[in-house]
């Protein structure tokens, strides 16, 4: 099965004898011989469902980059070489590193302290270095999380990412446009790199 959750969408898993209280937004519903189901919730409609025989060629057809969560540092640095592109931006880029949507982009680099307008070409081995740890932490706290942004660690961006919201570290967020997507930074955590 391939998911792509656009923006809104979130699979909840609800075992038999559990207490189904779906949204009005359940897009698919698969029901299991036990009786437990998997839904597909999607508000805005923007996810996508499908299936595959093969999940290798679908990769490859697709042009997919590595999954974020299994690429090793020394790939990840490979990726970067002789790229000028906006950071932001090409993190998200799913064909450059799958797995990394607009809320976690903002996280990692958050945690990272790299403003996203940065220029790939302008980060040292240790900016790499820190991006890289931060991405699998982010994500894998994602996971542990269950994927709810707003139930992240408050040292978390997520935690606070709203029009008004407050840096953990202290100060005023704000929001810029990169590639189209809404972007939330502490501009005194996540300095520009010129």
């Amino acid at each position: 099965m391939i998911i792509h959750f656009g923006m809104t969408g979130y699979l909840k898993y609800s075992p038999k004898n559990s207490t189904k209280n779906y949204s009005n937004h359940i897009r698919l519903l698969i029901q299991f011989i036990n009786a437990d189901e998997l839904a597909f919730d999607d508000m805005r409609k923007f996810g996508k469902i499908g299936l595959t025989k093969n999940p290798d060629n679908f990769i490859r057809e697709k042009n997919l980059g590595p999954d974020a969560l299994e690429i090793n540092f020394k790939t990840f640095k490979e990726l970067f070489k002789n790229r000028k592109g906006i950071i932001k931006s090409l993190i998200m880029n799913q064909n450059f590193i799958a797995g990394i949507g607009n809320l976690y982009a903002d996280e990692i680099l958050y945690q990272s302290q790299i403003h996203p307008l940065t220029t790939a070409d302008k980060l040292k081995k240790d900016d790499l270095e820190n991006l890289f740890k931060d991405m699998k932490m982010v994500l894998n706290k994602a996971i542990e999380y269950q994927d709810s942004p707003h139930s992240m660690p408050s040292n978390f961006l997520l935690a606070h990412r709203y029009q008004g919201g407050e840096c953990p570290q202290g100060g005023a967020l704000t929001t810029l446009k990169v590639g189209g997507r809404t972007t939330y930074l502490c501009p005194n955590h996540q300095k520009r790199v010129q």
